[in-house]
Parts: structure tokens; sequence; C-alpha cells
């Protein structure tokens, strides 16, 4: 398989570029070709891929992260992976516009190199991007990838947007991920998750697939954390007592302000949810989507909680983080 690095990754919008070891043209990456049981992913990560044609350039697929035996240890730990001399790929007018000291923030991807060889090999392998919109770019790359059947998941409905938490639980099939899943009357639900529809997840455990409406799951997250996670469970009493149930409109969810939580991310300050049984999370938010947030709590444990359990929601500027 070839490998690369990571040379540019939108996280919020899940696709980047490889930029190849053997120096030809750059691999268009999206999240749901990456074979990885945690979900961080940035530019500088070793990777190793498999690569298929497509009408508008080169696509990966089988993505894996290479890392080092001490980097698996860090994962192991929860530590956050740095990666292995982490080149700078930006441009110099970027540089230029980096604010002092702080890593540059990349707003649009950058251009993918085209092949060093013959002029033949450069058109048939160069990704070219429209000056128009990047973004467009990667959308029509994403739905050739759903029209080619190149992946098996996930399968990507062209009239309606993917959203991360989606990806996340296409993800979590793909690896068989040991899950916990968070129900009313604060039953712990230890399953893996063998598919789902907008209404309904089907749990597989010991038995045989349960299928659980999506409005009875508070949250969930991954087993390898679940001490993490119950280390810093705590509880709103007053809202624990008045033992609410699950919405039954809309009307009752609690609303939240999307631009709101993504400026949180954007600025790295935390925020505070409290569940419809009280229990309470507080850390800085990984992703949002239509219909879940995950948040990275204290101990580097994650959570995934759905916005309809979510019965208070605070943003907590004042504790943004301070660069050194």
């Amino acid at each position: 398989m070839p490998t690369g690095r990571i040379k540019y990754y939108n996280q919020d919008k899940g696709f980047g570029f490889i930029a190849q070891d053997n120096g030809e043209a750059d691999v268009f990456l999206h999240v749901s070709a990456i074979n990885w049981a945690d979900d961080e992913l940035g530019a500088g990560q070793r990777v190793k891929y498999e690569i298929t044609e497509g009408k508008r350039g080169l696509v990966a697929r089988n993505v894996e992260v290479l890392l080092t035996q001490l980097e698996q240890k860090w994962l192991r730990q929860g530590k956050a992976i740095i990666p292995r001399d982490y080149p700078r790929f930006a441009s110099r007018e970027q540089s230029e516009t980096a604010d002092g000291d702080n890593p540059v923030s990349f707003q649009e991807p950058i251009r993918p190199a085209s092949v060093a060889s013959s002029s033949a090999r450069k058109s048939e392998q160069s990704v070219e991007l429209p000056s128009s919109s990047p973004d467009d770019a990667a959308d029509e790359l994403i739905e050739e990838i759903a029209a080619s059947g190149a992946q098996s998941k996930p399968s990507f409905d062209k009239t309606e947007r993917v959203t991360f938490g989606t990806l996340y639980m296409q993800k979590q099939i793909r690896l068989q991920t040991s899950m916990v899943f968070g129900l009313y009357n604060h039953e712990q639900c230890p399953m893996t998750i063998s598919d789902f529809t907008q209404s309904t997840f089907t749990l597989q455990g010991e038995e045989e697939g349960l299928e659980i409406p999506k409005m009875d799951v508070k949250y969930c997250y991954k087993a390898e954390d679940e001490d993490a996670i119950h280390a810093l469970m705590r509880y709103d009493e007053e809202i624990k007592s008045q033992n609410l149930k699950p919405i039954n409109s809309q009307k009752e969810c609690c609303q939240i302000d999307t631009r709101e939580i993504q400026l949180a991310r954007k600025e790295e300050y935390p925020i505070e949810v409290v569940m419809r049984e009280g229990e309470i999370f507080r850390g800085l938010v990984d992703w949002v989507s239509p219909f879940e947030i995950k948040i990275v709590l204290e101990n580097g444990s994650k959570v995934v909680v759905f916005r309809h359990a979510v019965c208070k929601f605070q943003a907590i500027p004042s504790e943004k983080r301070t660069r050194d």
C-alpha cells in the first residue's frame, strides 16, 4: 500500500488531502475512508492507503494511520497524538498572515501538486480544484465516491448532506466498536451498533439484535472510555428529581444555537450540558451535527450526547484556553 502524510484536513467538513511519499499527485481524503477507531486526525500524521481513480483525480480508500510505539502508548493513555516532524504545508502568504507564534489555521484546502513527470501523466492524475469553491469540489468528489460504489459504507444520499453524527455511527458499525448507550431510567447498555435509521438504532449484544428508538437514547460512548466517563459523572439533583421522560415533540427539546456550539469549538472554550435525567457533561466540543454533540471531557474521554435528550446547555467562554 502507498504511504504519505496528511497535508490538509478540515475536521469540520470531514475531508482533506494526502501528500504521497512518492511525490506523485495529492490524494483526496474523505472521513468515511479512515479505518481508525480514534476520531482525531490532523495535518502531519502519516498514513497508508489504497487509491482509486476518479474523474476529478485520485481518491483514498481504506486509510490507516501509522503510529510509532510511543504514539500508540500516548493513544492508550488518552493523550493527543502529536505528528512526528510536523511539516508546515502552508503557503508563504498563509505563513505571513499567521498570528504571532500560533500555528497556521488553514481556512481553504491547499491546491494539490501535479505529478512531477510527463505532461500526459500530469493530466491523468492531478486533482484540479476550481477556484470558485474548494468545498464544492470536495462535495463532487464525495458524490463520485458514492456513485462509483468504491466504498461499501457509508451510503450517501445526494439529496441530503452527510452529517458528522451519521459518519460517526457508520464508522462504529464498520469497526464493530464496543459501545455503551445511556438509556432512560439510568440504564447503561453495552452493545455494538449493527444498523440505524433516522428514528432507530439496532444494537447487538450477546442476544439477537435489539431495536431501540433514538429518542430513548440520551448519550453513547466507547466502552474503553467507560471508567473515565464514570470518574467524572455528576448530576444536577434538581433535574434528576423531576424524572423526565423522552420528549414527545420538538417543542419539548432544549433550544440550542448550533452557532454557539461551533464558536465554542473554534475558540476552544468548554460547554456544559445537563441531560434530561440530570447527568452533567462538561468539556470541549469535538464536533457538532443537527442531532448530536461530541464532547471531549477533562480527562480526555469522549461522549456523544443526543440533542433531543439535553435539558440545559451552557457555553463557558470565561474558561477559554490560553496558548503558550
